[in-house]
């Protein structure tokens, strides 16, 4: 069932799946089903489990966005932040890059250009692309990068004036950015792997997009976190027109900074602010497979 079509019922059995995860971000799901988060105030990798969460690799720093390589490796975009009562902050010795976790829980660099990334994912090139904002408060501008996880060399793409965030590449196979202090996701077509034309592709009327996912339909479910911790966020669903077509409000977190489908229909939640990861049961639409798993 197609949201541009018809509006479905969206389902309401929400389960917490883990908590005490901090502050999560991710989330990632195997094609056996597994499920692994980040964590960025406690540096960590964690496998959810039947019982709640177990840590697969303690990172340090802030372990953020994650994305699947075929042999199970998890590559992380650690931002090399610490985390205070008041948040996270960034010093001379903070250290950000692209960290590769096996499937045993050691890790490694695989590069350490970028500044302080705060997403990636596979392109159909095979390359990580990852987002790298400067991490002022409110700072509008930022960095995109590719790195060839084989070699671990990196390549600056482009510089943009704006807050780069969650990634990903569409149905089309272009690059789509989100902007998130200025509500936007932004989307790129790609020319010998630069991002070139950005288009505006949503334009949100409230709430800030931080990361998404792509159903089969070429729909956007958007991660968008409030302005404040005593308002709500929620997962807003917009069609490939652009229109806002539904809105999930998963429960009173100010921040649900992340979502995953699965193709059998499967939304995982990072539910940040509340330290929780969530799952739904029998979305209407089936998500679209990510690189290096899309046929």
């Amino acid at each position: 069932m197609s949201f541009a079509s018809e509006k479905p019922t969206l389902p309401t059995n929400i389960e917490k799946l883990a908590e005490g995860v901090g502050f999560a971000e991710g989330p990632v799901i195997t094609e056996d089903g597994e499920i692994f988060v980040t964590s960025i105030d406690q540096g960590r990798v964690y496998r959810i489990t039947g019982s709640g969460a177990e840590v697969l690799a303690d990172l340090g720093g802030g372990a953020n966005g994650a994305a699947l390589a075929e042999d199970g490796t998890l590559y992380v975009a650690q931002n090399g932040g610490r985390w205070s009562p008041e948040g996270p902050w960034w010093g001379p010795d903070s250290i950000g890059g692209v960290q590769a976790v096996r499937p045993d829980g050691t890790f490694e660099w695989v590069n350490r250009d970028p500044i302080a990334p705060n997403d990636l994912c596979f392109g159909p090139d095979g390359y990580l692309y990852v987002t790298d904002p400067t991490r002022a408060p409110r700072a509008a501008d930022g960095r995109i990068w590719r790195v060839d996880p084989a070699s671990g060399e990196a390549e600056l793409l482009v510089s943009v004036p704006w807050f780069p965030n969650g990634i990903g590449f569409g149905p089309d196979d272009a690059l789509y950015l989100a902007s998130t202090w200025d509500s936007r996701i932004i989307r790129f077509s790609l020319d010998e792997g630069k991002p070139v034309d950005p288009q505006t592709v949503v334009q949100m009327e409230y709430g800030h997009p931080d990361g998404f996912a792509f159903d089969v339909e070429g729909n956007l479910l958007i991660g968008a976190i409030s302005d404040d911790d005593d308002t709500p966020g929620d997962i807003q669903i917009w069609d490939p027109s652009g229109t806002l077509v539904d809105v999930l409000e998963p429960g009173p977190g100010s921040k649900y900074t992340n979502v995953a489908l699965t193709p059998d229909r499967k939304l995982i939640i990072a539910a940040s602010s509340l330290g929780q990861v969530l799952s739904i049961e029998d979305w209407p639409t089936a998500g679209l497979p990510l690189h290096p798993f899309r046929s």
